[in-house]
This record gives C-alpha cells, structure tokens and sequence, in this order.
C-alpha cells in the first residue's frame, strides 16, 4: 500500500485488534480515547491484547483513520465474508435458512446548514454547489415514528439479517444515499449473499418498501431464494383468491396448501376434507389445483399468503426492527443524536463493516473459545 521506505509498518493485526476494542467496549467513545486508554499503564491486559506491551508502541490515534483510508471497501467485505463462513462451521450460531432484509436511516457528522466549500475568491457570485460538512451528505425522509423529526441529514443503511441464539444478527450491509428506494437494493443484496462461502438462504423476509412482482420473481428463478412479504391493500388480487389472498375453491372454501413443485414453479392445493364431505360438486371435483409462480408471485409462492408459517416469519421481520432500533441507540455511546463518527461514504461504508465483524467475534467468543475460531 505504500512506497519503499518511510518508517517500519504497524502490523495490520494491531489496528484490527484496536478496532475491537472501540466497538466492543462501552466506556470508549472515540478512537482519541482509545488512544489514551492503551497509553495507560493499569490497561496492561489490553497492551497484550493488542500485541503491543510497550506503551511507546501504541500508534496514534490518527494512524487509525490512515488505516481505514488505505484499505479497500472490497478487502473490509473480503475478511468479513471470511468471519461469516467460519461462524458458519459452528453448531447452532447462526440459522441462515431464513433471513430478513430492512434499511434503517444513518444520521452523518454534520453541523449546520449547507455551505460552499470552494475555493473561488468571491462565492456569493460563483455557481459551486453548497455541500454540507460530509459531502456525501444528503437531506431524506425517514419513516414517521414518535419523538423524532421527519427529516435527517445521512445515508441509508440496508442490511441483510439472520436469526442466531442471542438474537437477530446482521450479516453484512451496504451503505447508500438515502434516497435510493428499498426495491432497488434486494436483489444487489441478494447476489452479495452468494460470494459467501457455505451461505444457503432459502427465505428472505421483507417489508412492504420490497414489494414488487418482477423482483420477487427473478429472485426465486434466479437465485432460489424466495421472498416473503405481505400484500398491499391496492393489489390486485385473482379472482379465485379470498380477499386476504388466500386460494379457494369453486364453492368458496379455502384450500389446503400442498407443496411447491420448484421444476414447474407453481403452487399446488388441496380441498379440505371437512368441507368437500359436504360440497354438491364433489363427484365432479378433482380435489387438486396448481397455480403458477410466475403469474402471481405473490400469492402462489412457496410460502402462501395468510399462512402459519408466513406469521411466523413476519414475526421475525419485527425482531429485525428492533435490532436495528438497538444498533441506532449503541451509537449514542459515540456520538451525540446517533450520528456516526466518520465522513464521506466509503469511510461510513467500512465503520459499520468493522463494527459488524466485531459483532461477530464478540458473539463468537463464549461459543467457541476452544475450537480456534478467529
């Protein structure tokens, strides 16, 4: 990364370790803290934690924020792709069949209104655009909720989230304007998935904001992952459906989901034995209908709308929100209002890339201290 000579380099091991310590520790808020709470001598432990027991050997604070700055996006997803297929291995630590989807909006370090930020001698006169202190920086619309204002200054940050033991654990996220509308990232979010060594993911849960035909259709033909969402109250629905989506027969009554044929991709149903002893078409009824995926994919899918399992999964989708809701009051500890610590895209991009395989080994470490993991 760097020309020849200059002064020895820093083991990268070090600044990872340093890194570990920032995310994991509640009593530091800064990476100046970090800085001065490794200088002191009564944190010994840490010193040997890091790999450096001399006190003078401790980089500096701003080492760390050159550290982040030359390393890649790409090598940051690269060792956490590496961490996630090594939890993997271990028995009951993460239950990726079923995952959830969401965004959640990331406040930046911002001060103010917008600016010019040029140099021209006169800018009143000069047609630079006004940026705020984080150029990449923008104005959105979060969703309403109680207590907090409509608007925010940021970026959003989309995520891909699996179920563990200790709860909803998010896998790896990706960091966009905050205009960019949530269709327009599942399926980039879904073929990051498949660059995971040992990562099947069969159903992914999503809100209303990931609601559309087409994608959920390519992303169960392409990429065998079925998406499972509600239905708004606007869509059209078939005709031999009831009015919550769910498949009747001719007589009205509901049917009993009976599988789904992932050769043909269509949706098969049954008559429910209660009601067809009693039906006058039973003599003329074959009992079985198959419904195309491809047609009406959100209500001929592997999972059926209105089902048991469907609750289910959308219960899962709720835990999803309140991770999320966690993660943005963990960053209180940092930064007033849960702004993120660092500026520009790239940086907030690798800050929460950091922070999530942090997670990862913080999690991992009561599961299996013993078998040489990390």
């Amino acid at each position: 990364m760097y020309k020849d000579g200059g002064r020895p380099p820093v083991d990268p091991r070090i600044y990872f370790r340093m890194h570990y310590l920032y995310f994991t520790r509640p009593e530091i808020s800064s990476f100046r803290q970090l800085e001065e709470q490794l200088k002191d001598p009564k944190n010994q432990a840490w010193h040997n934690f890091i790999g450096t027991p001399d006190i003078k050997k401790v980089p500096v604070h701003s080492s760390l924020s050159h550290f982040r700055t030359k390393v890649r996006v790409e090598d940051f997803y690269a060792i956490l792709f590496d961490l996630i297929a090594q939890a993997l291995k271990l028995t009951d630590f993460l239950q990726p069949t079923l995952t959830g989807i969401d965004s959640r909006p990331v406040w930046a370090n911002v001060n103010g209104y917008k600016k010019k930020r040029c140099t021209c001698p006169d800018q009143s006169k000069c047609n630079c655009e006004k940026t705020y202190s984080d150029p990449d920086a923008t104005c959105g619309v979060q969703r309403t909720k109680a207590n907090q204002n409509k608007f925010f200054i940021g970026y959003r940050k989309h995520s891909i989230v699996c179920p563990s033991p200790k709860g909803p654990i998010v896998l790896f996220s990706i960091i966009l304007p905050n205009d960019t509308a949530d269709i327009k990232v599942m399926l980039p979010l879904i073929e990051i998935m498949k660059k995971i060594e040992g990562l099947k993911v069969e159903y992914l849960v999503a809100d209303l904001g990931y609601f559309d035909a087409d994608d959920q259709r390519e992303a169960l033909v392409k990429h065998d992952v079925a998406v499972v969402t509600e239905i708004k109250k606007n869509t059209v629905i078939p005709n031999h459906c009831s009015p919550e989506g769910k498949p009747e027969c001719w007589e009205g009554h509901a049917l009993v989901f009976d599988g789904f044929d992932k050769d043909t991709y269509t949706a098969l149903f049954r008559g429910d034995d209660s009601k067809c002893a009693a039906c006058p078409l039973q003599g003329t009824c074959e009992k079985q209908f198959g419904y195309s995926f491809t047609d009406t994919p959100f209500f001929h899918g592997p999972v059926p709308q209105g089902s048991l399992l469907q609750e289910r999964m959308l219960n899962f989708r709720k835990q999803v929100e309140l991770a999320f809701a966690q993660e943005s009051n963990q960053l209180t500890s940092v930064m007033k209002h849960k702004k993120v610590p660092v500026r520009q895209t790239k940086r907030v991009e690798k800050f929460f890339i950091m922070r999530e395989w942090s997670s990862y080994r913080c999690r991992a470490r009561h599961k299996a201290s013993s078998t040489g993991f990390f």
